[in-house]
């Protein structure tokens, strides 16, 4: 399977991002549960339309993790760019900022910064760091893992690493994911596309991940979405094609 974007063509790596722009906005927050439909993300992000009967706040953060996503992409262009905690907490910033302008009540706080309260995750007995352990833990983490220098194997422990730190108040899941793919572009990997219908498959590996501190199922995983994510570029090519202005007849006089 391919796996390196130095395999692709030029216009191929630009169809990969432009789609993935969409797929990975609209299946990164359905996992976290904003209810925009594939078609309505897509129709927002292009269009600038709006879904009926829809929460702003939900519209606000899609465009916000949008801004992020374009973010990533030019920054992790430059392999002489390390991620670090200043990084990764504007990035955070990002994806809220519209939505917590425009309806702070609706967002949790603080963005942009780690938080500052006990947390847990619902239904899963995995030990968070705790808040005043959150910056050494984050700086430890980048330091065990520079950026510019991972296999995917590598950046599957990172994840799940991350998520186990859990450093904000929300958002951790699609920051982290983020990350996933400014790592896999900066060592010229294939970023991959975790679906929304693979949310029970990808918290599974997560868990093992953590609990077991075996990443390899993580790891793999992340492959299979790798494919998903070159499948993108065939289907924007068919896109292309079926949309394309059929040739004009000329008369033969």
């Amino acid at each position: 399977m391919m796996t390196k974007l130095n395999e692709l063509t030029l216009i191929q790596r630009e169809e990969l991002f432009k789609t993935l722009r969409i797929s990975l906005t609209h299946h990164s927050n359905a996992i976290e549960g904003i209810s925009l439909s594939y078609g309505e993300t897509k129709s927002l992000l292009e269009s600038g339309k709006t879904a009926n009967n829809k929460p702003l706040d939900e519209h606000l953060i899609i465009l916000g993790f949008a801004d992020a996503y374009d973010v990533i992409i030019r920054e992790a262009n430059d392999k002489s760019i390390l991620l670090n905690p200043s990084f990764i907490k504007d990035l955070h910033y990002i994806i809220f900022s519209h939505a917590h302008k425009v309806t702070p009540h609706l967002v949790r706080t603080p963005i942009g910064a780690y938080r500052t309260d006990y947390a847990k995750i619902t239904g899963v007995d995995t030990q968070l760091s705790q808040p005043n352990k959150i910056a050494q833990d984050i700086e430890n983490l980048l330091y065990q893992f520079p950026s510019n220098d991972l296999d995917l194997a590598k950046i599957a422990e990172f994840h799940a690493l991350y998520e186990k730190i859990h450093p904000f108040a929300d958002g951790n899941g699609r920051s982290g994911r983020l990350l996933m793919s400014f790592q896999c572009i900066q060592n010229n990997l294939i970023p991959p596309l975790i679906e929304n219908t693979q949310r029970a498959t990808y918290l599974s590996c997560l868990h093992t991940a953590q609990k077991e501190a075996n990443s390899s199922p993580l790891s793999k995983f992340l492959e299979e979405c790798q494919n998903v994510s070159l499948k993108l570029i065939h289907l924007q090519k068919q896109v292309n094609t079926n949309t394309s202005p059929k040739p004009t007849k000329i008369k033969r006089r």
